[in-house]
């Protein structure tokens, strides 16, 4: 299932983007509090955030690609 893929894919990237991702989505913590906890900035929590979305999205349209 698409679930199922996303949570290997989740668990293949590599730090700090697994947990950034994890707090970001499961605990539902904004940037600021992110930043706070890696002690880096706000910007750092959202810039990485991001870059670990787009490597999660890259990761299943390549799997799509595959099929």
């Amino acid at each position: 299932s698409e679930a199922m893929r996303i949570h290997f894919i989740l668990h293949d990237l590599s730090e700090p983007y697994t947990d950034l991702f994890m707090l970001r989505l499961f605990s539902e913590l904004c940037c600021e509090q992110i930043g706070k906890r890696f002690r880096k900035s706000q910007n750092w929590s959202c810039v990485t955030y991001h870059r670990a979305r787009a490597k999660i999205k890259e990761q299943i349209d390549d799997k799509r690609h595959e099929k």
